[in-house]
């Protein structure tokens, strides 16, 4: 057993979590911090939490909220996950550090990201820190489903209708004319699941407003 919730989080948590957590121990932000799409049974925000962040979080999902406090209730803390709609951010101008999505944004539309994206900055303070993910469009993505909108693919996940969309090496850029690119990293991932090869790719950002 793990003797306290930091140890946990440190060794459940994505790789990809904890490299944010390191850029900003170089690029130090108030530590108030806003997870666009912060419901599920492994919060990121937790981990924010372990280390010592006033946190908030938005879902639009009540079923993942309900997830989340049920995380927050098991390991006695209070993250503050509240129902919102990152295309339309429940608070004010300038009023957190960092703002991050992590493996959200990319199951809304081309023009629904666009719409997030310039939420997420808008309620980010000057010279704070927004992270966030993209899957990486390389040759072949017909394994995501019908691509009905460029980069826009649809599938059936366990009986509902499922958007996946992907943005090639430069294209995501466009979100962010109005703020500075600091940190930028393609993944590759290979693994293999029930006797089936999978490839994932993904592009990561954090940009300074």
């Amino acid at each position: 057993m793990f003797e306290n919730l930091k140890d946990f989080l440190e060794v459940n948590f994505p790789n990809v979590i904890t490299q944010l957590l390191r850029i900003i121990e170089y690029h130090p932000v108030e530590k108030t911090v806003l997870d666009c799409g912060a419901g599920g049974g492994r919060p990121p925000l937790a981990l924010f939490k372990a280390r010592g962040y006033q946190t908030t979080g938005i879902d639009i999902s009540k079923e993942r909220i309900d997830m989340t406090n049920q995380f927050a209730e098991k390991y006695n803390i209070d993250l503050n996950i509240i129902e919102g709609d990152m295309r339309n951010i429940p608070f004010e101008d300038n009023s957190f550090g960092c703002v991050f999505s992590f493996n959200t944004i990319f199951h809304m539309n081309k023009k629904d990201i666009e719409k997030a994206i310039k939420e997420m900055l808008r309620v980010l303070k000057p010279g704070g820190l927004l992270y966030v993910n993209f899957i990486w469009h390389r040759e072949d993505m017909s394994y995501l489903g019908e691509e009905r909108e460029p980069g826009e693919f649809w599938s059936e996940i366990e009986g509902e209708n499922t958007l996946h969309t992907c943005h090639k090496d430069n294209e995501a850029e466009k979100y962010f004319a109005n703020a500075k690119i600091g940190y930028k990293e393609k993944r590759e991932l290979y693994y293999n699941l029930r006797g089936r090869d999978f490839q994932d790719g993904y592009l990561d950002y954090v940009v300074e407003k």
